[in-house]
């Protein structure tokens, strides 16, 4: 099924959101590998949309109200994120708190404009569907949001305005998280105070996880998997999209190992200890 297509090329360009590098006091060089990203992966989205024509006016809708959105979202998000990063102060706790808090309150002010329309999203309401989310359909002009994609092609009247309510509750999330953080009630990422982030494949992360799990590497064996998982998302600022899935890409790498990657950190560290051992200093 094409939707299942959609969903995969989906799961690819979170897998290369989660590598984008997140280098400390550069928010510019994030920005730009993430509109990088996004202009690669909504090239591939509308070839694939083009390459074979709708079945009928439901898959259309399905395209427009579920799956663009969600790509493009990425990008509003991204340019959000950037404008959070620049516009923070440099000062107290307190003026930081300030700043967030007002960012906080012009999000709920884009809910309020929008109100029957992001109630409409919220409810998973359909009966106006054929009217938002189909090619020329027709719409009073004033109903109309804002469409920075003019081309009649890949863009009806609501696709862009549900996507920024995705990266506006992504949004609102992420400054409810940093107020936490300076609240104390939510702890900083590691990785992030360190200037560290994974940017290896997410398949291996997932192996590491289930090595951890399988072993009892936590609370003496008593741990739930989700538990682990959400550690390393925080700890690695990934978002691992479903274990399951990524144990299911683990378990067909039946032909080299299904344990690839640990069995290749296996070999470096005993690479490392033979080159010490051979070491013999005069």
């Amino acid at each position: 099924m094409k939707h299942e297509i959609y969903e995969k090329l989906y799961a690819e360009f979170k897998d290369a959101l989660a590598g984008v590098s997140s280098i400390e006091g550069s928010p510019i060089q994030s920005l730009s590998e993430t509109l990088a990203l996004c202009r690669k992966f909504l090239a591939q989205l509308r070839e694939m949309m083009t390459s074979v024509p709708f079945e009928d006016s439901l898959a259309e809708i399905h395209f427009f109200k579920s799956v663009k959105p969600k790509f493009y979202a990425e990008k509003i998000y991204a340019f959000e994120c950037y404008g959070l990063a620049m516009n923070k102060p440099v000062g107290t706790g307190e003026m930081i708190r300030v700043f967030l808090e007002d960012e906080l309150r012009q999000v709920h002010r884009f809910f309020k404009q929008y109100a029957f329309l992001y109630q409409y999203y919220r409810a998973g309401e359909a009966g106006l569907d054929s009217q938002y989310f189909l090619r020329g359909a027709d719409l009073p002009l004033p109903l109309v949001p804002e469409i920075p994609d003019p081309n009649p092609d890949f863009s009806t009247a609501m696709d862009y305005l549900f996507a920024k309510f995705i990266a506006y509750e992504m949004l609102q999330q992420e400054i409810l998280r940093r107020i936490g953080v300076l609240d104390g009630k939510v702890a900083p990422s590691l990785t992030k105070e360190a200037g560290l982030k994974w940017t290896g494949k997410i398949v291996n992360l997932g192996e590491l996880i289930y090595g951890l799990y399988y072993t009892g590497q936590f609370n003496h064996g008593n741990a739930q998997l989700s538990e682990i998982v959400a550690l390393f998302e925080r700890m690695c600022e990934v978002k691992i999209r479903d274990v399951h899935h990524t144990f299911g890409e683990i378990r067909e790498r039946k032909v080299s190992s299904p344990s690839k990657f640990i069995d290749s950190m296996s070999a470096a560290i005993r690479d490392r200890v033979d080159e010490d051992l051979r070491y013999k200093p005069g």
